[in-house]
């Protein structure tokens, strides 16, 4: 496996150095890679003075490990990540998976150290956001729910920005629209500027709804709601198994995990394991090969009509009209 230390930032002075880890060269907006470890395209493009982008596009023909140590604590990082696999960010040797069909947006704070892995064959369209932590400020300072906590949110001693969620589907759409785009075309970099903008209003947009979770976290905290969430993972089938357990499992109080699970995925504990059964539960409707009620007791839903209305409310469709549309 290949070994690259690296980091980001706003400004471009890491661009040398990532391109030289990886076996290439910088030229122009672009990182020239050998194809003998990614075939496709890495662009890197200055967006204003306090925002860049960073477009990979391509397949990792060995596997990668990516550890990223930023030297500068100015910015906050935005990655719009559709790997067709599964990529993972690893901390202290728990990982968290990322890719088009799990978590696929990342919000971390500059501070954070992480590995990120990518296994050969991996097919990968990214988009990195570096944004500095003064306009990214005064982004969330237009939010009403930031109005009296805003100077608290950036005090890196009682708060850090960390979120691993699912991108909008208006987001997704965005991306579309620019991975259909010619990166030779002429207007590439203006439909990428937009894009970027585009993006960035989206994510305040969808912000807004939600709950603030202002919280320190360390490196201990974020190991330990990662795990946890890979525990309710592994017992997806089964019925919740309750806060306390969790809880207990986690080393916390009931209060601070419910906390901190918020904080990092945008959802409760309850929340994240629910939404997680009914999108297996859904792909298992969909192989065709066990029924709704089948189904239902598969995933330990208390019957298969509690089971179809969670899932008319979540998908809005009974599963029996889904199935008809396949």
């Amino acid at each position: 496996m290949k070994e690259v230390t690296h980091e980001y930032g706003v400004d471009l002075f890491w661009k040398e150095n990532l391109a030289k880890q990886l076996g290439g060269y910088v030229d122009g907006n672009y990182l020239r890679i050998p194809d003998i470890v990614h075939r496709g395209t890495h662009y890197v493009l200055p967006v204003d003075p306090f925002r860049t982008v960073f477009v990979i596009d391509g397949t990792y023909n060995q596997p990668v490990t990516f550890h990223q140590h930023n030297t500068k604590d100015d910015f906050i990082a935005v990655y719009f990540n559709l790997t067709e696999r599964n990529a993972m960010y690893v901390l202290d040797k728990v990982s968290k998976t990322i890719g088009r069909w799990n978590y696929n947006l990342a919000i971390m704070d500059s501070n954070l150290d992480a590995d990120y892995i990518i296994q050969e064959g991996d097919r990968t369209y990214m988009i990195c956001i570096f944004i500095a932590k003064t306009v990214f400020k005064n982004h969330l300072g237009r939010l009403p729910q930031f109005k009296d906590i805003l100077d608290f949110s950036f005090d890196r001693e009682k708060n850090t920005f960390i979120r691993f969620d699912r991108m909008s589907n208006e987001a997704w759409w965005l991306i579309d629209e620019l991975r259909r785009m010619d990166m030779t075309d002429p207007l590439y970099d203006v439909f990428l500027r937009g894009t970027v903008y585009a993006l960035i209003a989206d994510y305040m947009d969808h912000l807004a709804v939600q709950e603030v979770v202002n919280e320190k976290v360390n490196k201990a905290d974020m190991m330990a709601i990662i795990a946890s969430q890979s525990t309710l993972l592994a017992q997806i089938t089964r019925p919740f198994p309750g806060i306390a357990a969790l809880a207990a499992k986690a080393c916390m109080s009931a209060t601070r995990y419910k906390t901190l699970f918020k904080k990092i995925t945008g959802l409760s504990p309850k929340t994240f394991f629910l939404n997680n059964k009914l999108t297996l539960a859904k792909q298992t409707l969909e192989d065709g090969t066990e029924s709704i009620r089948e189904v239902a007791a598969r995933y330990s839903f208390a019957s298969a009509s509690h089971f179809s209305e969670l899932f008319k409310n979540t998908y809005g469709v009974a599963p029996k009209e889904h199935i008809s549309y396949l």
